[in-house]
């Protein structure tokens, strides 16, 4: 009964009317072929954490209003671990905070068990204390999240499932709430971390630790992603930005065209100088259907909107207008050009032009409720089928095969099914809008309310409640900075993690993950404090750097020297080959050895190729110096090849303790 109540209430809360909104007159917009300008500045500021690690923070500039005007947000702080020294070689990124995250309250967690609850309550968690300076992500364990979810499943599967109905759809509700809180925060950092600039020096991040703390983040929204390595995350990174660039693309062409068949006007938005990343459509008020014999029916299914020529609405005067300027071929022109006609335009709606499969609807200016009723009824049917029903993927999993085919049909009839999707797009659409004032502001509020109402996370917090903690957890990281700190003590704890690590064999590593996993990330393997060194990390990471550079070489299988420096390859060979007598990890050697075998196949340069031949023999007969393993004709390779290159080490290395 309680069930059958609480459907009726939110049927009857999907369906309410809607106050129409106060009259308003044509007004000008201020701004022209695309809305909002690309005034806003982002930079980084650089802080030392402690002589041997730098604090970066990405600032948004002139983007909040304060008591003095227009003020610089922080939005995202990085921690860099440089180990003193200024060689990108041995620099690592750890840690990554999003500063608008904030604790939860026992309140929020309580609705968020409520099953068939969709609304927010208040404007989020006030909570500020020490414990929000959890990172969104670490980068030197990207795999304990990942640990931490299938256990979590695990759980709910064996422990919870089989439990009373009510008990399954509450701890159901919770986790589904849960992570969409944490997908919330990981799309939002990405879109911010898209617009960072890039440097080669200290000042910022370079292009290589953009794209790697990028993939982190994006691989941290799939199951299995934190178990992919380095190499292959920098380049799913950098892959990643072309994709998105090519759906962008082809969604702004669909929706021109779409336009264009239905009489429409297509317009760019450019929020917070995000460009190409959300359009709106416009309704002329006294324009005309255009003549054609073929049906609009499809076209309003993908525009996920109801024809506008037939909606009396459009012809009152209760809504937003604007004048706009038009040439003779109906084409909008920049504000202060003279137009052959001045045109009356109605915003329809705003779409999103990141989503995978065609343009997405995430404002709906004639239906408030339109897209809300989407996400609760997809959201609903989701915690009926697995939370009160109890239906499985193991045991009935032909209720799954047939659901995914019949979301495939529909996704191909215009239909957005992907909630993930759904769920990134409007993540970054919200985190833009709230750094943009160049927006006429009456559009701007109008586009406000209305994304705070498609909030159906009752964890989520409102726009305003993140800037105040976004301020505040930046204080908080400037006064842990120093020797001494917490943070710094932390960091010395990534620090023994890291040179455990290196080298580990796949039982162990395996042995020592499922330790972390079962003691609730209360035991994490390390070293000894006295076995850290400063020159034990920095001849660690620089064989890192040196193996992933050449692992990149060989990745495509052509020929190296046409698209690297022969040079450069030549010093990463080198290094490997002075370096690797002190390793005495297996897993390493034989990982070097088949990366250098394979660079010596494909490299048509004999010095690359004698270099190679030199280190894999180094690296096969173990310590002890080269010229006393080779014969004659490896020894004169090796002498043609030039001197050994060494790593250059920060003076003073001694231990961190």
């Amino acid at each position: 009964m309680y069930l059958i109540f609480r459907a009726i209430g939110v049927v009857l809360l999907c369906t309410c009317a809607i106050v129409a909104p106060a009259e308003n007159p044509p007004q000008r917009l201020l701004n022209t072929n695309q809305l909002g300008t690309n005034e806003a500045a982002y930079y980084w500021t650089s802080n030392s954490l402690t002589n041997t690690s730098q604090l970066l923070t990405l600032f948004c500039q002139g983007c909040v209003a304060g008591k003095k005007g227009w003020e610089d947000l922080p939005l995202i702080s990085v921690l860099r671990d440089t180990l003193g020294d200024r060689s990108p070689e041995n620099d690592r990124i750890t840690y990554v905070w999003l500063l608008s995250s904030s604790q939860l309250g026992i309140g929020q967690k309580i609705l968020s068990a409520v099953p068939f609850f969709y609304w927010r309550v208040g404007d989020g968690s006030q909570l500020v204390n020490s414990r929000d300076l959890t990172p969104l992500i670490n980068l030197n364990a990207p795999q304990h999240p990942t640990l931490s979810a299938l256990s979590r499943n695990l759980i709910q599967w064996t422990a919870f499932d089989p439990l009373a109905r009510g008990v399954r759809a509450t701890s159901r509700s919770f986790w589904a709430n849960q992570v969409d809180y944490e997908r919330l925060h990981l799309e939002a950092a990405i879109s911010h971390l898209r617009k960072a600039p890039m440097s080669s020096d200290s000042s910022a991040l370079t292009s290589e630790e953009l794209n790697t703390v990028i993939a982190r983040l994006e691989l941290r929204k799939s199951m299995l992603g934190g178990l992919v390595n380095d190499s292959h995350a920098a380049r799913f990174g950098e892959e990643n930005s072309y994709v998105g660039e090519r759906i962008r693309s082809r969604n702004w062409e669909i929706l021109r065209q779409l336009a264009e068949k239905t009489g429409l006007y297509f317009e760019g938005v450019n929020l917070a100088g995000a460009q190409n990343q959300h359009a709106i459509l416009w309704f002329p008020i006294n324009g005309s259907l255009p003549a054609g014999g073929t049906s609009l029916k499809p076209i309003w299914k993908i525009l996920n909107i109801k024809n506008p020529w037939t909606d009396r609405w459009l012809k009152q005067e209760q809504h937003l207008s604007y004048f706009r300027a038009v040439d003779e071929n109906g084409v909008l022109l920049p504000e202060g050009e003279a137009g052959s006609k001045q045109i009356t335009l109605v915003p329809l709606g705003v779409y999103s032009l990141n989503y995978p499969r065609q343009p997405l609807l995430l404002i709906d200016f004639r239906d408030k409720l339109h897209i809300r009723r989407h996400e609760m009824t997809q959201r609903s049917i989701n915690e009926i089928t697995a939370g009160v029903i109890g239906i499985s993927h193991f045991t009935n999993w032909y209720y799954y095969a047939g659901a995914m085919a019949y979301n495939m049909l529909w996704s191909r009839h215009g239909i957005a099914v992907d909630q993930d999707a759904r769920l990134d797009c409007y993540s970054q659409f919200r985190a833009e809008l709230a750094l943009d004032h160049q927006l006429d502001p009456a559009l701007r509020r109008e586009l406000q309310d209305r994304a705070e109402s498609l909030a159906v996370n009752p964890l989520a917090a409102s726009a305003a409640r993140e800037i105040e903690t976004a301020r505040a957890h930046f204080a908080q990281l400037q006064e842990q900075s120093g020797e001494g700190s917490a943070l710094a003590a932390r960091l010395e704890k990534e620090r023994r993690a890291e040179l455990a690590d290196f080298g580990e064999s796949t039982k162990s590593s395996v042995m020592h993950n499922i330790l972390h996993m079962g003691t609730l990330g209360m035991y994490t393997h390390r070293v000894k404090p006295e076995q850290l060194t400063f020159a034990a990390l920095d001849e660690e990471r620089r064989l890192r750097y040196h193996l992933q550079f050449l692992d990149l070489v060989v990745k495509n299988g052509t020929e190296p020297e046409v698209a690297f420096d022969s040079a450069q390859i030549e010093s990463s060979v080198l290094h490997l080959q002075d370096v690797m007598p002190g390793i005495h990890s297996p897993q390493i050697k034989s990982h070097a050895v088949a990366t250098l075998e394979r660079l010596k196949s494909l490299s048509h340069d004999e010095r690359v190729q004698a270099d190679c031949a030199v280190a894999i023999i180094a690296f096969r007969q173990g310590d002890g110096p080269v010229r006393a393993l080779s014969g004659p004709v490896v020894a004169d390779s090796a002498r043609a090849a030039g001197p050994v290159l060494r790593p250059s080490t920060p003076k003073g290395i001694e231990s961190l303790k």
